[in-house]
């Protein structure tokens, strides 16, 4: 009969890749949900009006020709210096505004001030969002009211109930939004399916970073060998066998030969959590070779357990960080590398 409490290193992989799914689906959904929301494909392509009137307050961009508007009098700035001006038209007793950037309205002449516009523009053709009054718009309608001698509700009453603003038409910005958001659904598409793969076969889960994945299949067997064997020490998630430092958290797997490893440290980080002020570690393991591995998310409790089973193993490794422990290592590398490049030249002569 199977031990029920029989810790399976293949069935943990499982559960992660499970839980790994999640994210990428959620972000999958949101972003396509943005693409449905968002009006890319007006954007991209303006719907084409031919007179002001013929916008309705359902259009979202739009590139609209007008025949003739007057200049208001009034000019607005946007928030990287870009300076428009608010022009009118009226039709059968309604008045419609545009928001038009003045470099296509631009008076003609000599001894005029810089941002000097046209009074009165015919034959227009540009692009802009189509929006409700804002606060910047209000504010024009009161003064241009008071130009009037009209009041605000009256010149309110007869105007449209929404304005052609070239100021609020960006382009590049709803374009990068797009392609972040098509990044982000293929980072997302490439995780899931890498987490499903993971699922259908948990060999493939990189258990060892500097290992090849034909290594982290014999891996993923000696270690649970070592663990079916119960010759370990066990803290919380992590099982410290005879050769194998295991780590089965709730993030991730870890698996890494003890003959590899020359050094291991602990590094601590402040925690993110609101109100707490502890911190939290991550425990590193360099290799022989030089290479880089990291457990992350460890209390000083739980990193401080670890390291000192891991110096009670029958290997040679460091434990602790200093300046002295790190030299140490750094000989050891380089002793590695020294011996390496002697090997590969008699290599070559046999060859």
């Amino acid at each position: 009969m199977e031990n029920e409490d029989r810790i399976v290193i293949l069935d943990h992989i499982k559960d992660i890749c499970k839980r790994r799914c999640i994210l990428p689906v959620v972000v999958i959904v949101v972003m396509i949900a943005l693409l449905f929301i968002v009006p890319f494909g007006s954007l991209l392509s303006p719907k084409k009006v031919d007179g002001i009137f013929n916008i309705s307050a359902k259009d979202d961009f739009v590139e609209v020709s007008t025949k003739q508007m007057r200049y208001t009098g009034y000019d607005v700035k946007n928030g990287i210096g870009t300076k428009f001006s608010y022009y009118y038209t009226i039709k059968d007793g309604k008045c419609a505004f545009a928001l038009i950037p003045q470099d296509l309205v631009k008076a003609d002449g000599k001894n005029l001030p810089e941002d000097a516009v046209k009074e009165e523009i015919k034959n227009l053709t540009f692009k802009a969002k189509v929006i409700k009054p804002n606060r910047a718009y209000n504010e024009m309608i009161s003064m241009f009211a008071k130009d009037l001698n009209w009041t605000e509700e009256d010149l309110n009453s007869i105007s449209t109930e929404w304005i052609v603003s070239s100021a609020n038409y960006h382009p590049y910005r709803y374009i990068f939004s797009l392609i972040v958001i098509i990044l982000l659904i293929g980072l997302a598409i490439v995780r899931l399916i890498n987490s499903i793969k993971g699922y259908k076969d948990p060999y493939r889960f990189e258990v060892c970073s500097y290992l090849s994945k034909e290594e982290c299949h014999e891996l993923i067997d000696e270690a649970q060998d070592e663990l079916d064997s119960e010759n370990y020490l066990q803290i919380n998630a992590t099982y410290i066998t005879e050769d194998y430092y295991i780590d089965l958290d709730t993030s991730g797997a870890f698996i890494i030969p003890l003959k590899d490893v020359i050094w291991v440290f602990r590094l601590g980080r402040r925690g993110f959590d609101i109100g707490k002020h502890s911190l939290t570690y991550t425990i590193n393991f360099i290799t022989r070779d030089g290479e880089v591995v990291k457990v992350p998310r460890k209390s000083s409790d739980e990193a401080m357990a670890i390291i000192k089973s891991i110096k009670a193993t029958e290997y040679e490794i460091i434990t602790g960080h200093s300046d002295e422990k790190m030299r140490m290592a750094a000989a050891i590398i380089r002793g590695r590398e020294e011996e390496n490049a002697e090997t590969q030249p008699e290599e070559k002569t046999e060859e």
